[in-house]
């Protein structure tokens, strides 16, 4: 902590050095960056930097920063669904299991749901309270930071980071029932599955691309040939 103090006081220093005020009157001003040493390494010979430091010209400096507010599409995410066809486990906490479809361009999907239950269970809610079966395929971080007392089920396959963050819930992925090869010998999930997971499961009926998960501690993983299924499979 003391060393983030050290680093304030010596940006406070450079900024009165410069007579600048605010962090906001800094941005956009690369006129006031000192590029000489790095401009006359002999590695920045024959390059043109121009455009890296160019100031375009504006009727207003506010103009240069934080001009208009960035649209995430969340309002289009696959979460408001599921959060309104579970009201009756976020609001009363009662046992509810319902089906719904994904596609790849659902991502983190269960990660807002997961917000809107720790929001009123902040340690979760016992297991399998809500069970969520998916068909299709679920897009990048599929399952993320899922709280505790949710499953997703999805049958079909899933993209990279599938079950980042896990927080306590429980993600299964499983070939879809028209898939005729055998499931040790294909990649129903991406690369660096359960990155950064706490708690909770994960079962996956295949490989992943890279079977090693990453910064995971605590989780139950299972990414065998044959892996296990979830119970009621």
């Amino acid at each position: 902590m003391n060393f983030f103090f050290f680093v304030a006081e010596e940006v406070r220093a450079i900024m009165a050095q410069l007579g600048i005020a605010r962090f906001d009157d800094l941005i956009g001003r690369t006129d006031l960056l000192d590029t000489r040493k790095g401009l006359d390494h002999w590695k920045a010979r024959g390059l043109d930097f121009s455009r890296l430091f160019y100031q375009p010209a504006v009727a207003d400096v506010q103009e240069m920063r934080h001009s208009q507010t960035q649209d995430h599409g969340l309002v289009k995410a696959l979460d408001n669904k599921l959060i309104a066809k579970s009201q009756a486990t976020l609001e009363r906490g009662e046992k509810l299991q319902f089906m719904e479809t994904v596609q790849n361009v659902n991502r983190t999907v269960g990660a807002m749901l997961s917000g809107e239950l720790v929001k009123r269970y902040p340690e979760g809610l016992p297991d399998d309270t809500l069970r969520i079966q998916l068909e299709g395929t679920g897009g990048q971080s599929f399952g993320a930071f899922l709280a505790k007392g949710i499953t997703l089920y999805l049958i079909g396959d899933a993209n990279d980071y599938t079950g980042k963050g896990l927080s306590g819930g429980r993600v299964v992925v499983r070939p879809s029932i028209d898939f005729r090869g055998q499931a040790h010998e294909n990649i129903v999930v991406g690369n660096t599955v359960l990155y950064g997971a706490t708690s909770g499961e994960a079962f996956f009926r295949g490989l992943p691309v890279s079977d090693l998960p990453c910064g995971s501690q605590g989780p139950r993983r299972w990414l065998r040939a044959q892996a296990t299924m979830a119970a009621n499979t």
